[in-house]
């Protein structure tokens, strides 16, 4: 490696460090481009059901989502987890990270969340949610993936409609209520539910073992809640991401159109530094 690489290496390691800080986070925040935003509007886990509450404004009527988080089932546990309150947490333009080094506790995987927000034209907006697990085991990981969200399309809640669309390549839905509309893709999920709201939630928090059925569409008039499931193995060492985008009065893009680094770049960043570190001393 040139010295000119391993100098902007280490400034990458140096940014890195200073932005994300250095113990459990528990703040909130929020990414924006021009005009349209998401954000965490409470702490992580903090909200009954251990979801997170959410804001994506911007775009259409008033604020589309209530919220959206993350779930995780190991095979041999009982029920699912939601990620916790992540170890680090970055918030810059329109590009977000949070960070776990251990999300379950038992020494098996390590994950990153990146969301990228866009304002896609007047009036539209695209999010994109990349969840990174990585296998830190001694074996190999078979893991199930949970992306929850309850949607309150138009800024309200009773009037969401929604339907399966035919998708090769993901599972897609488009939710609309009135003039708003909100198409959702999981790319490469194995089974999606929709339930109204609290059903769905107080499965995945219950205690014991949800598998999604492929359920609850056409949807509405009603409160839509939905989720993707994701079912996998990844062997030692190994990683997988885990996909999706929501639409606000917008169409899908293309996978592709998320700026958000591919995990190769992530881990040869880690994987950099720690070389660099060697070499020098609602509802109620």
């Amino acid at each position: 490696m040139t010295s000119t690489a391993i100098n902007r290496l280490f400034a990458a390691c140096v940014f890195s460090t200073f932005v994300l800080g250095a113990g459990p986070a528990v703040a909130i925040g929020t990414i924006n481009d021009g005009a349209v935003t998401f954000g965490y509007t409470n702490d992580f886990n903090t909200s009954p059901g251990n979801t997170v509450d959410t804001q994506f404004i911007g775009a259409a009527t008033g604020d589309l989502t209530w919220e959206s988080w993350w779930f995780f089932r190991v095979l041999g546990d009982g029920q699912e987890f939601a990620f916790a309150a992540p170890d680090t947490e970055s918030y810059s333009g329109a590009v977000a990270r949070l960070d776990w080094a251990d999300a379950g506790g038992s020494g098996l995987f390590e994950s990153f969340l990146r969301a990228e927000v866009m304002d896609t034209g007047f009036g539209m907006g695209n999010l994109f949610q990349n969840l990174t697990i990585i296998n830190t085991g001694a074996s190999a990981l078979t893991i199930d993936v949970f992306h929850y969200t309850d949607l309150d399309v138009g800024n309200s809640f009773g009037a969401d409609n929604a339907v399966l669309v035919a998708n090769p390549d993901a599972l897609e839905i488009s939710v609309i209520d009135g003039a708003d509309s909100a198409p959702i893709i999981a790319y490469g999920a194995d089974n999606y539910r929709v339930t109204p709201w609290n059903t769905l939630l107080d499965d995945l928090t219950d205690g014991a073992i949800t598998d999604l059925d492929d359920s609850g569409l056409p949807f509405g008039p009603g409160d839509y809640t939905g989720a993707f499931q994701w079912s996998t193995t990844i062997g030692v060492g190994g990683s997988e991401d885990f996909v999706t985008q929501f639409g606000s009065n917008a169409p899908l893009l293309v996978r592709s159109a998320s700026a958000v680094p591919e995990p190769g770049t992530a881990l040869l960043l880690g994987l950099g530094c720690m070389a660099l570190t060697r070499r020098a001393p609602r509802r109620g």
